[in-house]
């Protein structure tokens, strides 16, 4: 997403309905009509996992587990979908339609245990588990996943612990695997782990780094500048990107600076700065945005190279308000004897930002102002 934001990568929503001779795949694409996507060097088919297994096992593992290559939803009959009483030393982890990490994760340890000794199923367990499985792979019309989740979640720590375990009470309303335990100190231990992070995730250390991910792309920003004391006002138009991936020009030892993934974000903002209605005259300004700790740090960029701290940005947590989900954060900035107090509000669309609202008020012995820039994003973003 952050490569599309930069428009390094062009995505194209259709489906594709042909390959020319020469290559270019031919798309029926719902933005422009009849296009095509050359230059390509990789096709990769998200159609969803097939299994494999006739490479791997002998014609007589298959018969015993009925296995079917073609069926998706359920391709071998198993109990709790891991272990086949004819096949003691044989397990399978996430063999079905739709397998959750958590699920993964249960089977893991019980196939471990089986196969450690640790524990053992009794033949009418194994026969009943079988027969569900059985059942479900012949059932018509098919639901649309073999299992409910939470209930396979119950299933599995009730055969794990050998019936000695309360369900998980749901209390944060998700599930987790280390919420599963017999031992009723660690499952405290984790819900307490869990409270910690959910609480993290509510008090707005984690926000910068949100932020500045929905922030990436071009924008177009209209600024207005006014002059408390004396009324004036004067306005600036133009563009913002902010960029992740981006190259700087040769520096004084002949190195060209070029950030990864990790590093910080590029500002660059390109405007027509009109002072008066018969004075206009080009600008553009430049900054970078890095995550430190529970902060978004903005700093000035002189002569293309990193300067002194300008903002550092705490957000506060979410607030909706004007038809969207609302961040916020304050900071001051003191230069010399001019004291910036600065706003920022950007409003997020799920992972995206939709629009940005900086705010500076600025006062001091000759500077008496408020400046307000409303970003928007350009076509493009996603």
């Amino acid at each position: 997403v952050d490569l599309v934001n930069e428009e390094k990568v062009h995505a194209v929503q259709g489906r594709l309905v042909g390959i020319d001779n020469d290559g270019r795949l031919q798309l029926d694409s719902t933005t422009n009509a009849n296009d095509a996507l050359t230059d390509i060097d990789y096709v990769i088919c998200a159609t969803g996992y097939k299994p494999n297994l006739q490479n791997f096992l002998s014609s007589e593992i298959l018969s015993t587990l009925d296995y079917d290559q073609e069926d998706k939803f359920s391709p071998m009959t198993l109990a709790y979908d891991i272990l086949h009483p004819s096949l003691p030393n044989l397990a399978f982890c996430g063999l079905y339609k739709g397998p959750y990490m958590g699920v993964m994760d249960l089977q893991a340890r019980l196939a471990a245990k089986i196969m450690s000794g640790s524990i053992s199923i009794e033949d009418k367990a194994y026969k009943s588990a079988l027969k569900t499985c059985e059942t479900m792979r012949k059932s018509s019309p098919r639901q649309q996943f073999p299992h409910f989740y939470p209930d396979l979640m119950d299933t599995l720590a009730q055969v794990l612990n050998q019936g000695d375990f309360s369900e998980c009470d749901g209390k944060f309303g998700i599930i987790v695997p280390p919420l599963y335990q017999k031992e009723e100190r660690l499952r405290e231990q984790y819900r307490r782990d869990l409270e910690r992070e959910i609480k993290r995730g509510q008090d707005g250390s984690r926000m910068p780094k949100l932020v500045l991910g929905s922030i990436l792309g071009s924008w177009s920003y209209d600024r207005k500048i006014v002059h408390l004391q004396s009324g004036k006002h004067e306005h600036v138009s133009g563009t913002v990107k902010y960029s992740k991936y981006w190259t700087r020009d040769c520096d004084e030892d002949g190195e060209t600076a070029s950030p990864g993934v990790d590093n910080p974000v590029l500002y660059r903002e390109d405007g027509v700065y009109e002072f008066s209605p018969t004075q206009k005259f080009d600008v553009f300004r430049e900054y970078e945005y890095e995550v430190k700790d529970d902060a978004l740090e903005i700093y000035f960029v002189e002569g293309g190279k990193r300067a002194h701290m300008f903002l550092s940005l705490k957000f506060v947590p979410t607030v909706e308000e004007q038809g969207g989900q609302w961040v916020k954060a304050t900071s001051d900035h003191l230069c010399i004897k001019d004291l910036y107090s600065a706003t920022f509000r950007v409003k997020l669309n799920g992972l995206s930002a939709s629009e940005i609202i900086i705010k500076y008020r600025v006062k001091g012995p000759a500077k008496d102002y408020e400046s307000t820039t409303i970003l928007t994003p350009l076509a493009g973003r996603q």
